[in-house]
This record gives C-alpha cells, sequence and structure tokens, in this order.
C-alpha cells in the first residue's frame, strides 16, 4: 500500500473518529456527525473498489470490518461496502463512547495523560483495518479484545 493511500485512509478515519469524540464532548451536532461519516464511509469504500488487489480489495476488507470491528457478518453479508464501513465506524464510535465516558464517571481520570491516549490507540486499531494491516497481522484481535489488552501491548507495526 503507497504512503500516500494510507496517509489518505488514516486522515478520513481520524476525522470520522474525532467527529464522534466532538459529539460526545458536545463539540459536534447530530447532523454534522452524519454528514462527516457519510462522507468518509463513501471515500472509503471508493478507495477499497480502486485497490483491486485480492490482498485488501473489497471483500477483504468488508470481511476484515466485520471480524474486527464485530459486525454481525449474517446481517451485513449482502450490504454493500459503503454501509459496513459506515457501520465498522460506529462500532468504533461506541468504544470512544466506552472510554470518553469512563474518563465522565471517575474524576481521577486525566484527560490529556489517560483518555486522549486512550482515544489514539482506538483510532490507531481502526486504521490498521482499514490500510490492511490488521488482516497482515498475526493476532487478528478484535476491538473489544485488542481493548483489554494493556496500552504497552497495543502495537500495531
Amino acid at each position: 500500500m503507497s504512503d500516500v493511500h494510507s496517509s489518505l485512509v488514516k486522515h478520513l478515519v481520524h476525522e470520522a473518529l474525532k467527529a464522534r469524540v466532538g459529539l460526545l464532548l458536545g463539540q459536534t451536532s447530530f447532523p454534522e456527525l452524519l454528514a462527516v461519516q457519510d462522507r468518509v464511509s463513501s471515500t472509503l469504500a471508493r478507495l477499497a473498489e480502486h485497490k483491486k488487489a485480492p490482498s485488501y480489495g473489497p471483500a477483504v476488507q468488508a470481511q476484515a470490518l466485520m471480524q474486527a470491528l464485530e459486525l454481525d457478518p449474517s446481517y451485513y453479508v449482502d450490504s454493500e461496502l459503503e454501509f459496513v464501513v459506515l457501520e465498522g465506524l460506529c462500532s468504533a464510535g461506541l468504544v470512544l463512547a466506552e472510554v470518553v465516558n469512563g474518563h465522565e464517571h471517575d474524576s481521577r481520570a486525566r484527560w490529556t495523560a489517560e483518555v486522549v491516549p486512550a482515544l489514539d490507540r482506538v483510532d490507531d486499531f481502526v486504521v490498521s483495518v482499514f490500510d490492511g494491516r490488521w488482516v497482515l497481522g498475526a493476532e487478528r484481535l478484535t476491538l473489544s479484545q485488542w481493548m483489554r489488552q494493556p496500552a504497552a501491548a497495543q502495537r500495531l507495526g
């Protein structure tokens, strides 16, 4: 995968997840979140459609998204890739909500020192699914399994 493609995927995923965190913090409206997620999912799906390499084309990406981001394959089996991408971003958004809500319930949690790194780790994991590194990885943990690991073990290569 080219560096330009990887950078674009990273930027798009980050933009979608940042909009979700913005919603959670009251900085983004729900219509703004939907607009960002629709645009990002459409673009990510188009990028996958143009990547015809069997190692990480649309079918492989859809399967990876379902497995890594814990989407029910029986529900999404006949879905368009763009819908699977959108739902994968929503699934990641649920984990982001757990991180943010955990901070709100624990007054001892320091935002910059603890919450931001946790949000960044989620972002890195989701990017690895979209850019193909997750498929190439040995462990292939799902998002919830990966989140239960200590931060030091969450290296994505």
